[in-house]
């Protein structure tokens, strides 16, 4: 608290003030009664927020990924970043670590923890690496709420792993593919993937008010997801266009058309006049859906949506049936770039520009070895139209 000081014509302000933890008195004198009652207020205002901020300060990593979940994770995570984060905080980073103080976190400490992780059943190195960038991410929010002076996970260092390329499929088993495909839900769902770059929960989301037949477009500007309905309740977003009716009323989740994630990702992709007549004559053959219900491309003669496993389960039976190897649904999507890149001469932003990847890093890091070859043949042809001349 502080107090006013009448002394001869001036008036003191008299507050204590602490000064690298040394207890200090502060007298600060104005010329009337007013100011000096207003500069009272201030330091009682800043006193008490002081106050306030010690007494719900996170002292250990539980209480800290508590405030972290509610002041950052409900206003930035994805309904399906939430659901995951949760569980990572719960099934593995809580029993870890989540009574350790958080003065007691250091690179040397953490490196010691990760290697205890790494031992333990069921862990895998894709799940200390989101247990790294999930606590990353929160002792940084600690840092700007002045919870520590800096973020140990800075220096910290994961042991080392060694992921498995993706596995995709060639060109001529692509064309294999569709031939044996056909006219069918998984044949234009592959033509969707190759042909326009597109993930699985763009294409399950396209309806035809997406279809710009005159001009070869398809516009992207939405995803089809299953989402938990405590996810939903939690984050309370406007970014959910439509929930389709539950099944059963007692489940657990819900299958939303949501806006995308990231702004890249809303885009116009050129599909070749081939694809287009595919959609002419499927629209053609495409039973009417009810009123007020997406009038989606890929659904059951019900109306309803496919699932997102729907299409992977489809693939993985067609891929059988032809003695292909056996991939995801979403290597469709890398085989669409790798080729785009080839096509384009490494033309990052024009594929970029389909694939709605937010960083442009993100395709020349994955697919270096695409755009090297790429600046090898432009070497090639440099010599042949400029140096051969000479």
């Amino acid at each position: 608290m502080a107090s006013i000081v009448k002394r001869n014509k001036s008036f003191s302000v008299v507050y204590t003030s602490y000064e690298g933890g040394k207890k200090k008195q502060r007298w600060e004198t104005y010329h009337s009664y007013e100011a000096a009652l207003h500069r009272k207020e201030q330091v009682e205002l800043v006193q008490a927020k002081q106050k306030e901020r010690l007494q719900s300060h996170a002292d250990n990593l539980a209480e800290l990924l508590e405030e972290y979940i509610e002041l950052y994770g409900r206003a930035h995570w994805s309904y399906s970043t939430y659901t995951n984060h949760v569980a990572l905080i719960q099934n593995h980073i809580l029993p870890a670590f989540g009574d350790m103080k958080l003065t007691e976190f250091s690179p040397k400490t953490i490196a010691a923890l990760y290697s205890k992780m790494r031992n333990q059943q069921n862990m895998t190195p894709q799940i200390l690496s989101s247990v790294h960038k999930l606590l990353h991410s929160a002792f940084e929010q600690a840092v700007l709420w002045e919870y520590v002076d800096r973020n140990p996970f800075h220096k910290a260092t994961l042991p080392k792993s060694f992921p498995c390329p993706m596995e995709m499929l060639s060109n001529e088993e692509i064309k294999k593919l569709l031939q044996s495909s056909g006219f069918s839900l998984l044949g234009i769902a592959v033509h969707l993937a190759f042909a326009g770059s597109l993930r699985k929960g763009e294409i399950l989301a396209l309806t035809w008010n997406d279809v710009d037949f005159k001009n070869g477009t398809i516009f992207i500007n939405k995803t089809l997801k299953r989402v938990r309905k405590d996810a939903i309740q939690a984050l309370d977003r406007n970014d959910i266009l439509y929930q389709f009716p539950a099944v059963f009323d007692a489940g657990r989740t819900v299958i939303v058309l949501k806006r995308p994630k990231t702004r890249s990702s809303i885009r116009t992709v050129y599909l070749p006049p081939y694809v287009m007549d595919l959609f002419r004559d499927w629209k053609k053959e495409q039973s009417p859906c009810g009123k007020n219900v997406p009038d989606l491309i890929l659904r059951y003669s019900s109306g309803r949506p496919l699932q997102e496993e729907a299409l992977p389960r489809m693939l993985e039976k067609q891929l059988l049936a032809l003695g292909l190897p056996k991939v995801t649904f979403h290597s469709l999507r890398h085989s669409s770039i790798t080729y785009k890149l080839i096509l384009t001469g490494g033309n990052i932003k024009a594929v970029q520009g389909d694939s709605g990847h937010a960083q442009a890093e993100m395709i020349t890091e994955r697919y270096g070895h695409v755009i090297d070859s790429c600046r090898k043949e432009c070497a090639q042809n440099f010599q042949k139209e400029f140096y051969e001349a000479l």
